[in-house]
């Protein structure tokens, strides 16, 4: 009776381990896929002023136009974002909105700047935005 059990339990264990050896050699068909990164810093400029602007809202998104990034400026005028490099085109989109309103719609007036970029594996590119004078309507 001890034989048969020794010989049965030995089984099983030769059994799980070679079951374990040929799930792990599958495993590498299942591997994570690493999306490789970027980064880019973009510096917001006031045409009036040629200095940073503070307080830009900054829109980056890939060329699906999925927003990547959304951010305002610090008092340099930048932003810097690591971004996924699976879209290597990008716009980048700097508003403003003033405190000035439209007297006949109530609409608030903006001012816009925008730039592209191109972003490979493992950049780190800048990006300048010049934040028009000209005042928009919403």
């Amino acid at each position: 009776m001890k034989k048969s059990f020794l010989i049965t339990l030995s089984a099983l264990v030769i059994s799980a381990f070679a079951t374990t050896l040929f799930v792990s050699c599958d495993k590498e068909t299942d591997s994570v896929v690493i999306i490789p990164k970027g980064s880019v810093r973009i510096c917001v400029i006031d045409e009036e002023t040629n200095r940073p602007f503070q307080g830009a809202n900054v829109v980056i998104s890939n060329d699906n136009k999925e927003v990547s990034v959304e951010e305002l400026t610090g008092m340099d005028g930048r932003v810097f974002a690591t971004l996924c490099t699976s879209s290597e085109y990008y716009d980048a989109v700097a508003t403003y909105e003033t405190n000035i309103n439209d007297n006949n719609s109530g609409n608030k007036y903006y001012r816009e700047g925008r730039n592209s970029f191109r972003l490979s594996k493992g950049d780190t590119i800048e990006c300048r935005i010049v934040l028009l004078k000209d005042l928009l309507r919403h």
